[in-house]
């Protein structure tokens, strides 16, 4: 199977180790995996954990999340926000594999996840949305959607796919350009993508043997999740701004804000790939702010 796993982080400690350690027993001699790490820090391989596993030696490629307004070195805004919608899109422009899966940073890998993983990608009947449990400081938060259908549940619905992991064709992803960069600031990014994902006619598969374990030792406090991005909301109750993006993103088919995936993997597949720069006057979609005035 070839497949890249695309890993997501910003985090003072991701221990992409933890997945690889998790994941080397599942690996065949057949398997050709590349983890593909976005790393908002811009470390190394090596510094983020990138050795021998056992008879595995993982292929680890790093790069940089493309320019957002929201975090880095071309950021509008007065700190670094959350963006991983921005992210996640840099990877589907990076990835050189039809099939892709994401898992969060922080997680070891259960033990059927790859075999799960490797179904999905034969089969391509469906987006496999996994499972966590997830633990904060000591405390145990489980997957209530485990708990309400232990077995899984075909035909979930895209506002099931959250949740530390999944995997689909990238064909997919790119049929819908990719995630919507409309909800960089805020979060929802990942059920957004389900229901995009939903729309194009592609059938959403909660699968419980796609397990991951998150652990987490920082502590978050509210706008700051523990990975020490700013994250916000806007406007109050049913009037705010995540519900403003529920309503104006899961009836399309396509992503709004976010730049054609497309041709940025056709630049890259001509050697002359340019980012575009974010726009220094660039307004919040649901208010109007100026995204640069944003505290």
């Amino acid at each position: 199977m070839r497949l890249t796993i695309a890993f997501i982080t910003g985090r003072p400690e991701p221990h992409l180790d933890w997945l690889l350690e998790s994941l080397a027993p599942q690996v065949t001699p057949k398997d050709k995996i590349t983890v593909l790490v976005i790393d908002a820090r811009g470390r190394t391989p090596e510094a983020l954990g990138a050795r021998p596993y056992g008879s595995w030696t993982p292929n680890v490629r790093v790069s940089l999340p493309k320019p957002t307004p929201w975090q880095g070195a071309h950021r509008i805004t007065s700190c670094d926000w959350w963006a991983k919608s921005s992210a996640m899109n840099t990877a589907l422009v990076l990835c050189e594999t039809d099939y892709v899966a994401f898992v969060d940073d922080c997680c070891r890998v259960g033990p059927a996840w790859l075999e799960t993983v490797r179904r999905g990608a034969r089969k391509r009947k469906a987006v496999l949305a996994g499972t966590y449990d997830k633990i904060e400081r000591g405390v145990l938060t489980p997957d209530h959607r485990r708990v309400k259908e232990p077995k899984g549940k075909s035909d979930c619905g895209g506002g099931w796919l959250f949740g530390c992991t999944f995997a689909l064709p990238l064909e997919w992803a790119l049929e819908a350009n990719g995630a919507e960069e409309g909800c960089d600031g805020m979060g929802t990014e990942d059920y957004i993508f389900g229901f995009l994902l939903e729309n194009n006619g592609h059938r959403i598969d909660f699968v419980p043997d796609m397990a991951v374990t998150q652990v987490r030792d920082e502590v978050s406090i509210p706008g700051i999740p523990s990975i020490g991005l700013r994250r916000a909301d806007k406007g109050m109750g049913r009037n705010d701004k995540s519900h403003a993006a529920l309503a104006r993103f899961r009836v399309r088919k396509r992503t709004e804000f976010t730049p054609d995936l497309r041709a940025l993997r056709a630049q890259r597949a001509a050697g002359n790939l340019v980012w575009p720069l974010p726009d220094p006057d660039l307004k919040d979609w649901f208010d109007g702010q100026l995204v640069r005035e944003m505290k």
